[in-house]
């Protein structure tokens, strides 16, 4: 069964935040994305240290966006943003290897931890698969985040799934309407920011995406 992977935005958060994300846990949200890009890398561990302690009491899997370290600390999986792809891939070959096998070893000494990388266009996904556990493909259906850019489709889930021995998940536009397209198109996970920090009724939210 495809995973429901919950975004974070403080900015687009309905009430309180912590209470947010605790009530998303209970509801049944598969996994979080701490995201929350405008923090500094202290301020980002401080939430990061009390999201955690929230998604280890629901048993709710935790992914740390953009500090590999923070991740590392947590012994979380880790969320590759594409600025970050960009510098990787451009490193000289030694640097790159050797980042590339920091990451493995954070998933050998964490078992459970994954690496999600970008997939927007076929050549990033093509670079993401040489590291990473997951493909996140986006935007897959018109967004107000990426007004005016043409979004991938499911056509592209399906391109990714046949060449790419990897989970893919999908990101961008994704509502309770079209979210049964990316499923039939064999998509591994979704993942949604909007609808979940602004929901009201978090059961209804996860029942919306992952009936009973």
């Amino acid at each position: 069964m495809s995973k429901l992977l919950a975004i974070s935005s403080i900015a687009l958060c309905e009430g309180d935040f912590l209470d947010k994300i605790s009530n998303l846990c209970k509801a049944g949200v598969d996994e979080i994305l701490l995201r929350e890009k405008e923090l500094n890398e202290n301020e980002f561990r401080l939430l990061a240290f009390k999201v955690d302690e929230i998604c280890k009491k629901f048993n709710t899997k935790l992914v740390i966006n953009q500090f590999f370290n923070i991740a590392c600390e947590l012994e979380r999986s880790f969320w590759m943003s594409s600025k970050q792809l960009e510098t990787l891939i451009n490193l000289k070959t030694d640097e790159f290897e050797l980042n590339v096998r920091n990451l493995a070893e954070h998933k050998k000494q964490n078992l459970n931890a994954k690496i999600y990388a970008p997939a927007h266009t076929f050549n990033e996904a093509l670079n993401s698969s040489k590291f990473a556990d997951i493909l996140v493909a986006s935007h897959i259906f018109a967004t107000n985040s990426k007004v005016g850019l043409e979004p991938k489709g499911v056509c592209f889930i399906k391109e990714l799934k046949a060449k790419f021995d990897k989970e893919i998940y999908a990101l961008g536009g994704i509502n309770e309407t079209n979210a049964k397209d990316i499923l039939n198109a064999g998509v591994d996970g979704i993942c949604t920011m909007s609808l979940a920090m602004r929901c009201e009724d978090e059961f209804k939210f996860v029942r919306n995406f992952k009936p009973l």
